[in-house]
């Protein structure tokens, strides 16, 4: 797997947590949630994770989740 792809991968993961987070979920459960939203993404067959990955960035971008993973410094992405 490209580097190029493992931090986009990684940071749709960290955005896909944020919301899980938002929705009242305990987070002591963030590490298990972030490994099995991972693993979804890499055990999928390469045309399906490339469409998931595709509409993970559509949606979380359009609702805005992309805001979940921004540092509080209003700096980069905490990846």
């Amino acid at each position: 797997m490209q580097d190029e792809m493992i931090l986009q991968l990684a940071t749709i993961v960290a955005a896909y947590v944020g919301v899980i987070k938002t929705l009242g979920v305990n987070p002591k459960y963030s590490p298990l949630i972030a490994i099995a939203i991972a693993a979804v993404f890499v055990l999928v067959p390469n045309d399906i994770q490339n469409k998931v990955t595709t509409i993970s960035v559509i949606g979380l971008t359009a609702s805005g989740a992309y805001s979940y993973v921004k540092n509080k410094n209003g700096g980069g992405m905490n990846v």
